[in-house]
């Protein structure tokens, strides 16, 4: 099957995947300035923004198994529906506990809708096709979440319309997966490492995934409440957490081509002092550093994008390749830890330093990871580059253990390095 006759068969699912995305990426920052507006504590967001993560991490456990029951066009159905009303229930019930249940509900159905979208692009995507496929959804996934951004200026954060916005949104994705004419793909099938034996294979990976879930939860739940301290406006909040977001798109080749060719730790590490730099940056920023700070966000967000696919990548240096689906599921279920546990610490820092808190728990895991790094070199060598596996640009923001199955790497036929290194090349 060609990429366009792919496109064809997928485009229905893409362009729901575009209305999920929009409305999942203006509701997370409407939420915090909603709940800081209606005079939550930091804590309280924290605690609301770490509650998606868990609903999400059980989502991946459980999901699979009603979408194997009753099926991938009505299992989304059933979620993107939920999806709605719970959205439309955070502006009935405005109390925390009510809140924090919510986001466990909506993050576990949020986690349905991602596993059907990806488990139906990886069952209709072909061999020669998976890495193009790939590429697209993870842009459409980047433009629509940090687009989404913009839609809280369509009305007051005080008012009820964004909920209606972020609700309807949600329920438009639903249709063109309800009028296809495609029929359900195979049933999911997930296969889990331990995070034990991850991190007997790949400490690094393991850390880093964990790493980087603790940065990225931190800033999609407490970022908006650090740009209104900043004295930003609406329209202000939106451009910083937008730029947030989709500077990642932009640093994914740049940053895979140096970590084919070079050390992949090393890389790593690059990495993580960088965004340790952008942190800083920031935190000066808030007292004495006079540097726009669009620049420094877009700086910090298109570094810490890269650290999940760069771990992954890793990871699968020192995998067998019927390891790596399994492996990469392991790897979410870190990342997924990390993002839960950081909005409540963050808040927690920015209660005690101010809004910079932000960045300087940002700050300590970076310093931390790459102390870790420098023991790992100590110990184990890298993998040469004719080892390696090539790296794939792969969407953290959204992460399930079936996304790993679209990636290329996931192949492992007699073709297999022949196809990813095409899938590959097409992003470059």
């Amino acid at each position: 099957m060609t990429l366009s006759t792919t496109l064809r068969v997928l485009a229905s699912l893409l362009l729901s995947v575009a209305f999920l995305m929009l409305g999942n990426g203006m509701f997370s920052t409407f939420l915090a300035l909603r709940g800081d507006a209606e005079g939550f504590s930091n804590e309280v967001i924290g605690w609301v923004a770490s509650a998606y993560y868990i609903g999400l991490i059980a989502g991946t456990f459980k999901c699979g198994q009603l979408v194997n029951r009753i099926g991938h066009i009505r299992a989304f159905a059933a979620f993107s529906a939920m999806c709605a009303a719970c959205i439309l229930a955070f502006g009935l019930f405005i109390y925390p506990s009510a809140w924090i249940a919510l986001r466990i509900v909506l993050g576990f159905n949020l986690a349905g809708l991602y596993m059907v979208a990806e488990s139906w692009l990886n069952t209709r995507a072909t061999s020669e096709t998976r890495g193009k496929v790939l590429s697209i959804y993870m842009t459409i996934t980047y433009l629509a979440l940090g687009g989404g951004q913009f839609l809280i200026n369509l009305a007051d954060i005080e008012g009820s319309a964004l909920f209606m916005v972020s609700a309807a949104l949600l329920s438009l994705a639903l249709i063109p997966v309800a009028v296809t004419k495609s029929t359900n793909p195979e049933p999911v099938e997930s296969s889990y490492m331990s995070l034990r034996a991850l991190f007997t294979v790949s400490p690094v990976a393991a850390v880093g995934c964990l790493a980087g879930g603790v940065i990225t939860g931190s800033i999609f739940g407490l970022g908006p409440i650090y740009a209104k301290a900043e004295g930003l406006n609406t329209a202000g909040i939106s451009l910083f957490m937008g730029i947030a977001v989709i500077s990642g798109l932009f640093t994914q080749v740049p940053v895979g081509h140096l970590s084919d060719r070079f050390d992949r730790r090393g890389v790593i590490m690059g990495i993580t002092v960088g965004a340790a730099l952008a942190a800083v940056a920031l935190i000066l920023r808030s007292h004495t550093l006079d540097i726009p700070l669009y620049y420094l966000i877009a700086l910090y967000g298109g570094l810490t994008a890269t650290l999940y696919p760069l771990c992954v990548a890793y990871a699968n240096d020192y995998l067998e390749p019927g390891q790596v689906v399994a492996a990469s599921s392991s790897l979410v279920l870190a990342f997924g830890l990390g993002a839960a546990f950081g909005p409540v610490v963050a808040a927690f820092v920015m209660r005690l330093v101010g809004p910079s808190g932000l960045f300087w728990l940002s700050l300590c895991v970076c310093l931390l990871y790459t102390g870790f790094i420098l023991y790992r070199m100590r110990v184990r060598h890298w993998a040469p580059v004719a080892e390696k596996e090539p790296y794939v640009p792969m969407p953290e923001v959204i992460a399930t253990p079936v996304s790993t199955e679209i990636d290329p790497r996931a192949e492992v036929d007699a073709h297999y390095d022949e196809k990813e290194l095409n899938g590959y090349q097409d992003w470059k």
